[in-house]
Parts: C-alpha cells; sequence; structure tokens
C-alpha cells in the first residue's frame, strides 16, 4: 500500500501543468510570422519563375517589401500586444487568487483558535460552581463558537461573503444545544431567500441571531417543555438608485415579553448587544414586540431588524 501511495505522488508531481495562454501566444509570436515570410518568398519566387516578365523588378520589390516584411512585423507586433495584455490579465488574477487563499488560511485560523478559546472556557464551565458564573461562561461559550461558525462558513464559501441564511441555521441550532435545558423540545425554523454578507457584517449577523435565540431559550422558555422558533429571511429586489435591504424576524411560541416591557428602559446584556450590532455594524433599525406565529394562537416574542446591503 505504501509503495502504491508513493507511485501515486509520483504520479501527480510527475504530471506537467497546463502552459497558460500567455506561452501559447508567445510561441504563435516567435512562429507565425515567420511563416508568413517564408509563404510570402515562396509565393513571389515561385510567381517570378512561371512569369518572369510580368511585372518590373521594382515591383516585386515593392511587394516583397509590404508582404514579406510588412505582414510579418504586424503580425508580430499584434501578437506582442496580445500577449502582453493576456500576461497582464494572468497577474493580475494570480494576485487575486494569492489574496482569497492567504483569506481563507486566515479565516481558517481564527476559527480554530475561536474554537479553542470556546474549549478552554467550556473546562472552566465544568469546574465553575456558580450558577451566574455558569451562565456567564455558557454565553460567552456560545457567542464564541458563534463567531467562529462565520468564520468557518466564510472560508468553505471560498468568497469572503456568505449566505445569512445557512448562517442563521448553524447559529441557531449552536445555540439551541447550549442553552436548552434536558427534557426540553425546542424546534427552530429557518426560512428564506439567499442573502450574501460580506464577513464583518456576517459576523455581526451572526452574534444578533445567537443573542436573540438564546435570549428566548433563557427567557421565553425558561420553564417550557415544549417551544417554536421561526426566523424569516428576506431581501429588497435589486433596483436602480434604491437601497437593498435584508429584513429578518425571529419569532417565539414562548411566554412573551411582559406588561410594560421597554426594550430601552429593561434590555439586558444580550439585547444591548444585539442594538449595538444591528444600529452600528450593520446600520439598521431594531424593534421588539408580542407577536404569534400563523399555527399558534400563543403570543410570543417578535424581534424584527432590517439592514442596507450595501
Amino acid at each position: 500500500m505504501q509503495s502504491s501511495l508513493t507511485q501515486s505522488v509520483e504520479t501527480i508531481s510527475a504530471t506537467p501543468e497546463p502552459r497558460r495562454l500567455s506561452e501559447r501566444v508567445a510561441t504563435l509570436q516567435q512562429v507565425l510570422p515567420l511563416a508568413l515570410l517564408a509563404l510570402v518568398m515562396f509565393y513571389q519566387v515561385t510567381r517570378q519563375l512561371i512569369f518572369p516578365a510580368r511585372d518590373h523588378p521594382a515591383m516585386f520589390a515593392v511587394e516583397f517589401l509590404a508582404f514579406g516584411i510588412g505582414a510579418p512585423a504586424a503580425l508580430w507586433v499584434t501578437l506582442s500586444w496580445i500577449g502582453q495584455e493576456i500576461r497582464a490579465r494572468e497577474t493580475a488574477q494570480d494576485q487575486a487568487d494569492t489574496r482569497t487563499r492567504m483569506l481563507l488560511e486566515m479565516q481558517h485560523r481564527i476559527k480554530n483558535n475561536l474554537q479553542t478559546v470556546a474549549d478552554l472556557l467550556s473546562l472552566e464551565l465544568a469546574r465553575t460552581k456558580s450558577p451566574d458564573a455558569a451562565q456567564s461562561l455558557r454565553d460567552s461559550v456560545t457567542r464564541i463558537k458563534t463567531i467562529a461558525a462565520a468564520h468557518e462558513l466564510l472560508t468553505a464559501d471560498q468568497v469572503g461573503a456568505t449566505d445569512i441564511v445557512a448562517l442563521a441555521e448553524r447559529v441557531s441550532e449552536n445555540a439551541r444545544l447550549a442553552q436548552a435545558h434536558p427534557g426540553q423540545t425546542i424546534q427552530i425554523r429557518v426560512s428564506g431567500e439567499p442573502v450574501r454578507l460580506q464577513s464583518k457584517a456576517a459576523t455581526a449577523f451572526a452574534l444578533v441571531i445567537n443573542e436573540l435565540v438564546s435570549n428566548t431559550l433563557e427567557h421565553g422558555f425558561a420553564n417550557v417543555a415544549k417551544g417554536e422558533i421561526e426566523i424569516g429571511i428576506a431581501a429588497d429586489d435589486a433596483r436602480p438608485n434604491a437601497e437593498r435591504r435584508a429584513y429578518v424576524i425571529v419569532q417565539d411560541s414562548g411566554v412573551g415579553l411582559r406588561d410594560g416591557f421597554d426594550a430601552q428602559r429593561d434590555a439586558g446584556l444580550g439585547l444591548r448587544i444585539v442594538r449595538t450590532l444591528i444600529e452600528k455594524d450593520l446600520r439598521g433599525v431594531f424593534s421588539l414586540t408580542n407577536g404569534a406565529l400563523p399555527d399558534l394562537p400563543t403570543l410570543g416574542a417578535r424581534a424584527e431588524f432590517s439592514f442596507p446591503l450595501t
């Protein structure tokens, strides 16, 4: 098996890389003008041999200079210009590929480092005996894993942007696994059209979803055996001279907001983080009210926010 693997590696390493387009154009630049020159000379000499007295010798010289030297020279210059343009594009593409590889490597390393930090905090969580400290550590672990999930999806997409529907699914499931009590059955549904965000906005969006879902699990379903959370994502159609926005709704079937609750006055740390991320990082607007899922009569908390996609 080792011999077979070695042979496979040697075969792969021995396989020549395909020639680049600029190299092929350079070969044509060397061959085609000479071939054209030989063809013109053959034509002129053959014509003089067959029809020796048809043209004046001076006309023969003019035609030879025009077609025998001018045409190959023009062809050489044209191919030279084409080769330079192709090489410039290949150089730009190589630089872009290098930046992409560096970005993917950076995202991968960030994700691994964040996962390591989360694992270290999880060890501390297993050792602590204070309920308040345990909850704080649990929240920190979930937030760090949320950022790591965003970087993981950015690495997988390989374009520096990620689909926030897939991101919301990953983040909400992580929050459910971290926050749901034993014996609880919490169903989370994420729906919507694909919407792509760049790295910074995607990370902020992931943290917002994590905080909203964690807040629902901690407060809305504190003493509930079953519950549902729906996350809906939509975006405006692209229109000329119009700002395209994304719209997100996080609706649960929990106990809802208490009477007289004010999102500005009564917000805890989680909601303050949500509002700051939406207003500062995403440049959006946020609201929190009570609402009901279509198939359930009970009123739960309904968080809505929108932000520009530019």
